[in-house]
């Protein structure tokens, strides 16, 4: 039996076989060939819905599954891609509103055919769209996958049951939608099968090595032309990494500081047509920087303490108020120490004029307490940095800012409405950070729009 790689847990190292555990979560690195074989097909079927009138994608996903499309629609300028990975009322609307239903193909994207939001969002689209305007792609037997087939979906495609989401970028997940905007995905997946392993695992011990002497937290700069790159590795990063108290604390986009503990990576490509090869180099440095550690790359254990909390919340028809023991702005300051980061969390519409005003926040905040900072849109954080924060080291700092919605609208079959979902979701959050240590505040405004209030609110 072939050996795999060492991985080291603790003292101790152990051999991890490539015929068990492991190999079930290394479909990644056989991607590319298989997604070259595939693509005609993807490009026929990108034809035949094209053909139908169907001239505008929204994907419906978390994670990696709504991350990885939007960076490529992003990159190659295409507009006829929208990624809905959101709970909040405003966002739906928003989606629903950018684009005349009866043109729309939807692609509902869920690995396990059991996430919450994306099941969401399928719900309430069922009941504005035909049945042949919807495509599942999701694990083989998975609760999407006999939705899609008693529904009479237009197409059901499998997600490779040993990808996990955050390595999909080169599966159906990310070339599917490639295929149906127009993008060269053969080229692409071409040029990805020139990837320097050794290159890239070089990449993931440089950070580890840092990290290990204090630079555990590192700035992602790519060229503009792929700057929505820097999303995708930060979810990649985080939710590999942040495990057993350790883990790499990904900065996209900080407007403040450098300081000692933050090591910059900005060597990429500028040409969309190789952003397979940066999936594939990240996903391999990923690989390393965890081994090193000494961490599993391939599972995200505490995802799901959030999950539980939030349905307990919504179960106990919670109205959001903040959690108890939560730290006043003052207070979360004033326990900031050295090395820390704050993780700036807002459960708002994702809209630009709202995260130019997270921007303006977060810049004040991380001047006043002398930190870097990160800033996430809820839900779709808890799919990304979630792991990281309640699994990482405890050098977080979290402000987590909810407001009551301009209006709320139905789930139907879910008996819940989308605000109360976000709600229980921000809450069940909070509860999970505080069950792990964490320094949290939470902030609950009237409206959306006062979330701009906050920047003077630790000067």
């Amino acid at each position: 039996m072939r050996r795999g790689p060492e991985i080291t847990l603790g003292a101790k190292v152990v051999s991890v076989s490539l015929a068990g555990h492991m190999e079930d979560r290394l479909g990644w690195t056989r991607a590319v060939p298989t997604s070259l074989e595939l693509w005609p097909r993807w490009t026929r079927f990108a034809a035949d819905a094209k053909r139908d009138g169907l001239d505008r994608v929204l994907v419906c996903g978390m994670g990696g599954s709504a991350l990885a499309p939007a960076v490529l629609a992003h990159s190659f300028m295409k507009t006829n891609l929208d990624a809905l990975d959101s709970t909040d009322p405003g966002a739906v609307l928003d989606a629903e509103r950018r684009h005349p239903i009866e043109r729309t193909l939807f692609l509902i994207v869920s690995k396990s055919g059991s996430t919450v939001e994306t099941l969401a969002a399928y719900h309430y689209f069922a009941q504005r769209a035909d049945s042949k305007q919807f495509v599942a792609v999701t694990d083989p037997g998975s609760p999407l996958e006999q939705l899609a087939r008693d529904r009479k979906f237009r197409e059901v495609f499998p997600h490779p049951p040993d990808v996990g989401g955050r390595y999909a970028a080169l599966t159906v997940v990310g070339m599917l939608p490639a295929a149906l905007v127009g993008i060269d995905g053969a080229t692409l997946l071409q040029r990805a099968a020139g990837t320097d392993e050794q290159a890239a695992r070089a990449l993931g011990s440089a950070i580890a090595s840092a990290a290990a002497t204090g630079i555990d937290k590192v700035s992602l700069r790519p060229p503009e032309p792929v700057a929505s790159l820097a999303a995708w590795i930060e979810q990649l990063i985080a939710e590999s990494s942040g495990k057993n108290g350790r883990g790499i604390v990904p900065i996209v986009g900080d407007p403040g500081r450098a300081g000692l503990d933050l090591q910059t990576v900005s060597e990429f490509s500028s040409d969309p047509l190789d952003l397979g090869r940066e999936f594939l180099r990240w996903e391999y440095a990923t690989w390393e920087l965890c081994d090193r550690i000494g961490v599993n790359p391939f599972d995200q254990p505490n995802v799901e303490e959030a999950k539980a909390l939030a349905r307990r919340e919504l179960a106990g028809g919670g109205k959001g108020e903040a959690a108890p023991d939560t730290l006043s702005p003052s207070q979360l300051k004033g326990v900031a120490r050295p090395g820390d980061y704050l993780a700036l969390l807002a459960y708002l519409p994702p809209r630009a004029e709202l995260d130019a005003a997270l921007q303006r926040v977060r810049r004040s905040w991380g001047q006043a307490m002398g930190v870097v900072t990160t800033a996430a849109f809820g839900p779709r954080y808890l799919h990304s940095t979630g792991q990281l924060h309640k699994g990482g080291p405890n050098t977080g700092l979290f402000l987590v800012v909810t407001a009551d919605p301009a209006s709320d609208i139905e789930i139907p079959e879910m008996q819940t409405t989308f605000g109360r979902l976000e709600r229980a979701q921000a809450i069940g959050d909070v509860r999970a950070l505080l069950a792990r240590g964490r320094r949290v505040c939470h902030v609950h405004l009237p409206r959306p729009e006062d979330v701009d209030q906050l920047v003077t609110a630790v000067r």
